[in-house]
């Protein structure tokens, strides 16, 4: 008897003590959910005056503000030295900040989303567009990702302070090749990729030059035609009065014809250019000066000249001359300058051109 007493007791307090630990950890749950509650935060969301959003913690009582400012020298210099140069469409710069009831600048306190909806482009059929923000870092003068997500033309990206941010449109072409220029013409936008655009930029100064030589060649003929005229109003008033005064007369007719005849057949100020490929003579197009133009090292036929209104697609022009260099015979636009780089695998490139198409 004494033993089965021994035994329930034993029993009844293994059964309590397994429902203190119940209640404890019941307990302790419960007091870890109530934590929970407690901590979490409330999201607020702020809207500046372009429409631009930020949305985060504790943003009660501030503004948020977003204005664009100029892409600064120092800021292209830092999209050049991040590799970004003939990789991007458009890049826009925001200072993107939030003030306080005293118009002071505040950074936020964690992490923030903002979306901004940026003015879209109106791409072809068969065209994607991406869209990428940078943190422009004035200290170093170096660009950081972010995370950035974008549904057509309104972008979202991270971030855990303010500052200045660059947004980049990326549009491809129906061969994924990115778009770097578009120009807006009568007949509407058109979107080159760096080689085409490079190529266009070609045949306007091409066609521009060529305008310029007929209008010269014009006036050059009216002025040719008023001076024979004169001379012949000159001979036959002379030819009036006595034979000796008409034999100077003539003489100074010879001359003035003399004299327009070797103008015309004068050789050019410019460098002979004889186009590879079609044999066309492009010499008062080109107007190649020896003293515009750059040897290249390792490649005596190949030279390069600078443009002085360059762009980061268009930095200027390899030509390739003969063997002995009298005679240029094709050109192709460059992304590089010299001291880029990039440049020698761009030299290389123009040098197998030239001897696929049989330069001599």
């Amino acid at each position: 008897m004494r033993k089965k007493k021994i035994i329930t007791t034993l029993l009844i307090s293994t059964l309590a003590l397994s429902s203190l630990l119940t209640a404890c950890g019941t307990k302790k749950n419960t007091s870890e959910n109530a934590t929970e509650v407690v901590t979490e935060a409330t999201s607020d969301t702020l809207t500046s005056a372009d429409g631009s959003s930020v949305e985060g913690v504790e943003l009660e009582g501030l503004t948020f503000n977003s204005s664009e400012v100029e892409v600064t020298a120092d800021m292209t210099t830092a999209i050049t030295n991040a590799g970004l140069d003939g990789g991007y469409t458009t890049v826009k710069s925001f200072d993107l900040n939030m003030t306080d009831a005293n118009n002071e600048k505040v950074q936020p306190n964690g992490t923030v989303s903002i979306t901004k909806t940026l003015d879209k482009l109106n791409a072809p059929e068969g065209y994607t567009t991406e869209y990428r923000v940078y943190y422009y870092n004035p200290d170093t003068n170096t660009l950081e990702a972010c995370n950035t997500t974008y549904e057509d033309s309104t972008v979202t990206f991270e971030t855990t302070h303010f500052s200045v941010y660059l947004y980049f449109c990326v549009c491809f072409d129906v061969d994924k090749d990115v778009v770097t220029n578009v120009l807006t013409t009568d007949d509407g936008l058109k979107f080159y990729t760096a080689s085409e655009y490079a190529t266009y930029m070609i045949e306007q100064e091409e066609r521009k030059a060529e305008e310029a030589a007929a209008k010269a060649q014009a006036e050059a003929q009216a002025q040719a035609s008023n001076s024979n005229s004169s001379s012949n109003v000159t001979t036959n008033l002379n030819a009036s009065n006595n034979s000796s005064s008409n034999e100077v007369a003539n003489d100074t007719s010879n001359s003035v014809d003399t004299s327009s005849s070797d103008t015309s057949g004068s050789d050019s100020q410019y460098i002979t250019a004889i186009h590879l490929i079609d044999g066309r003579d492009l010499t008062d197009s080109w107007k190649l000066t020896w003293d515009e133009l750059e040897r290249i090292p390792n490649y005596p036929q190949i030279f390069f000249m600078r443009y002085s209104d360059a762009t980061p697609t268009a930095k200027g022009r390899f030509y390739v001359f003969n063997k002995d260099n009298t005679v240029a015979r094709m050109v192709m636009a460059s992304r590089f300058f010299p001291e880029d780089e990039g440049f020698e695998k761009a030299v290389a490139s123009v040098w197998r051109s030239a001897l696929d198409d049989g330069i001599d």
